[in-house]
């Protein structure tokens, strides 16, 4: 049964307004997860009707323009599109059911009409070949970008990761969607035993390359997210995503699949995630694409999966597998947000 305020987050969430009186907060106390509530609150008259004028922005991108704002992000060219947003088509159903199969089947139709590709298979789609040529030790990922800014973000997320992961030499670790493995490589270094997991055999050779010149028990794995490495159920200590479980369309079946890798007392971590308090222009509904231009752009020349996540449905979503939540804020970097998943007796 849910409690008052879960009742509340919901209305502002999804409705934009608070409940009208108790009764009305009472008789939405029923459901049995924040899943359950938001996605009946999204199937309502109110939140369909009033839905468009909510959250179409004056400053929109339309389906036919996305070859042009493609064309200007690889340019650089951000001024002409700074604030703008996609607008959803008009055939597409904001009142589905958000963890039905029909919903993932209108993203599906979603992304080919923002990709102008169809049939979405990670390995392919989530390939990122190229970077079989950048350097894998010296000057991996953010530190080849010359930026502090940015790289500065990035080593305050690892270490946040790092600060909050509890783990101790010897304990097993996994990372999915590990890329260049920095932070995998960090745990090693500490004393962990620790397997990644990546969709991008090019990634994986980079890991590897790291792995042996430290000389560190990392492994990496070509894989997609809630495969197991280990084997056996119960193996890991922790599991962790940084930058990558957005990329994860099938995080309804993969969830409670993670709890089944886990100790008894094993943890998962989540940073770097796109995961909203609130509905909005760029992130209208409780999962999907995120809308904005720089996203859709990307969407368009890599064909990538870019969802975001509304942060009271996904903590739902974890909810029901069995897990609480703790959120982990860091007023310096925005990577740097860890959300910290804990299993339930």
């Amino acid at each position: 049964m849910l409690s008052p305020a879960d009742v509340i987050e919901g209305y502002r969430v999804v409705l934009g307004r608070e409940p009208e009186n108790e009764q009305v907060i009472e008789h939405h106390r029923h459901f049995s997860s924040r899943t359950e509530l938001f996605a009946a609150l999204t199937r309502s008259t109110e939140y369909r009707d009033r839905f468009r004028e909510r959250f179409t922005s004056d400053r929109k991108i339309t389906l036919d323009q996305l070859d042009e704002v493609a064309q200007d992000f690889q340019r650089g060219d951000r001024e002409r599109w700074e604030g703008h947003s996609l607008e959803l088509p008009d055939w597409f159903d904001v009142g589905l059911e958000p963890t039905g199969a029909a919903y993932r089947e209108q993203m599906l139709r979603f992304w080919e009409a923002i990709t102008a590709r169809s049939d979405y298979q990670a390995a392919s789609n989530e390939d990122t070949p190229e970077i079989g040529d950048l350097d894998a030790v010296f000057r991996p990922a953010f530190f080849a970008s010359g930026d502090t800014r940015f790289a500065g973000g990035q080593l305050m997320a690892m270490g946040h990761i790092l600060l909050r992961s509890g783990i101790a030499p010897g304990q097993r670790v996994l990372e999915y969607g590990a890329g260049f493995g920095l932070t995998a490589l960090s745990f090693a270094r500490l004393g962990a035993k620790v397997d990644t997991v990546d969709i991008n055999p090019a990634f994986c050779r980079a890991v590897q390359t790291s792995a042996d010149r430290y000389q560190v028990e990392l492994h990496p794995h070509v894989g997609e997210f809630g495969y197991n490495p280990a084997g056996v159920p119960g193996a890991y200590d922790l599991i962790f995503f940084y930058e990558s479980f957005h990329h994860c369309l099938d995080f309804e079946r993969v969830i409670p699949e993670l709890r089944k890798l886990l100790t008894p007392t094993g943890r998962i971590l989540m940073a770097g995630e796109p995961i909203f308090d609130l509905l909005c222009p760029d992130m209208p509904y409780l999962w999907g694409f995120r809308l904005d231009w720089e996203n859709v752009a990307v969407m368009r020349i890599r064909g990538w999966m870019e969802l975001g996540f509304q942060k009271d449905f996904l903590i739902g979503q974890f909810d029901r597998a069995g897990f609480d939540c703790a959120e982990h804020r860091d007023p310096n970097s925005h990577w740097a947000q860890v959300y910290e998943f804990r299993q339930r007796d």
